[in-house]
């Protein structure tokens, strides 16, 4: 099976890179790829994993929209994972299958908009924690249950954060 990798390049999900390091059959995208580029490689990949800053309009990379309404049709028949903010509102309005996460606190401005009283240390390793969580589930059927097996915590940055987890 290939996999296409699309992680645009930003420090502060850096973190997300464990989940694909040393995998085998990959392509990964980190630099600024061209519209039809990105179409090209969604078309020859069985999987396609998508990393990094979104919105319910799509995967945020570069200053603009890397995917969106324009690649749902090439999504449609890809086993697809969508790790960004609030993929699951994407992946639900356009009908795509795969797992996706909700509203994930990966930075403190978001724990800040949201009300949830955390600090950067724990953030870092809140991320820590999901990254090597979703390395583990990646391979497997049920990616959620394993993730939820994995990443645990008892503040309210892992209660908010595993909220938006399942699905």
């Amino acid at each position: 099976m290939k996999t296409l990798i699309i992680h645009p390049k930003d420090e502060s999900t850096d973190f997300l890179s464990v989940i694909y390091e040393g995998m085998t059959n990959s392509e990964v995208l980190r630099s600024n790829p061209q519209c039809f580029g990105i179409k090209k490689d969604i078309k020859k990949a069985d999987r396609i994993i998508m990393l990094g800053h979104g919105t319910e309009s799509g995967l945020l990379g570069f200053n603009r929209y890397i995917i969106n309404s324009e690649h749902v049709q090439l999504l449609k028949n890809k086993k697809c994972i969508f790790i960004w903010c609030n993929a699951k509102d994407f992946t639900t309005k356009y009908n795509l299958d795969g797992f996706a996460t909700g509203m994930i606190i990966s930075e403190i401005e978001e724990a800040h908009h949201f009300y949830i009283n955390t600090n950067c240390d724990e953030i870092k390793l809140s991320n820590e924690m999901f990254a090597n969580a979703l390395r583990k589930a990646i391979n497997n059927v049920d990616i959620e249950t394993i993730i939820l097996e994995n990443y645990k915590g008892s503040n309210q940055l892992y209660e908010f954060n595993i909220k938006n987890i399942k699905q």
